[in-house]
């Protein structure tokens, strides 16, 4: 997997956001949206690894930073669902139709930013799992350090203005709608799931959940299963 990634730009909002991009001379070409908060970094370097595969196969990729992420210079506590998919939208715009999106895990939450687009989903998350699982992190680093808070206590910090969670500045705007958040149904979406997930789905892949890992890492045989996957689905 030796296939170069292209560093590219979407302007939103007055910055330049990165954007990864792989094979983008291909004819067809997936937006994929990756995890949100921690997931995002332990599963990034997989998602390259997709990116390689696929252009291998001849299908062009794009994975976006999204606003108040990575290098990203908008204020992160600022950032919200509504302005992901905002981003989202403008940075689709620079590849070709027809629009093919790819979302893991919490990225599912905000790929319904169009309804110009075909779906395939990875394993989709409701927001508020990923909520408790940050507050949980928060309250655990708390008390390493002396410290008493509870859930409740970190929800009115929320509402009063951005509450700090596993490293992430979460204003009152993300953290509300994270508590309502899920995948929005349609009958379109290619559902997928590990195969060691109970949840239903279209089809199940092998591999290992990286998500739950304590540091980044890879799984080149999920990252195979992924392209292949996606592969057949653009095909179809």
């Amino acid at each position: 997997m030796s296939a170069a990634l292209e560093y590219a730009r979407y302007e939103f909002e007055g910055n330049d956001e990165l954007c990864l991009k792989a094979g983008s001379h291909h004819p067809k070409n997936i937006l994929l949206i990756p995890p949100l908060f921690d997931e995002m970094n332990r599963m990034r370097r997989m998602l390259l690894d997709v990116m390689r595969l696929l252009d291998a196969k001849g299908i062009g990729s794009a994975l976006p930073d999204l606003p108040g992420t990575n290098e990203s210079l908008f204020p992160q506590e600022h950032a919200s669902l509504t302005i992901w998919r905002q981003a989202l939208l403008a940075c689709s715009a620079q590849l070709p139709l027809p629009l093919y999106v790819a979302s893991f895990r919490g990225g599912c939450l905000i790929d319904d930013f169009t309804e110009d687009a075909r779906q395939w989903r990875f394993s989709a998350v409701k927001g508020q799992m990923l909520l408790r699982t940050m507050m949980r992190t928060r309250i655990a680093s708390d008390k390493e350090a002396g410290l008493s808070t509870n859930m409740a206590q970190l929800s009115a910090e929320a509402g009063q203005g951005q509450v700090n969670l596993a490293g992430n500045s979460i204003g009152s705007a993300l953290f509300s709608q994270l508590e309502e958040a899920v995948a929005s149904p349609s009958p379109d979406v290619r559902a997928t799931q590990l195969e060691s997930s109970t949840r239903a789905a279209d089809t199940k892949l092998p591999g290992s959940a990286l998500w739950l890992r304590a540091e980044p890492d890879d799984d080149l045989l999920l990252s195979a299963a992924i392209a292949d996957d996606l592969a057949s689905w653009v095909s179809a």
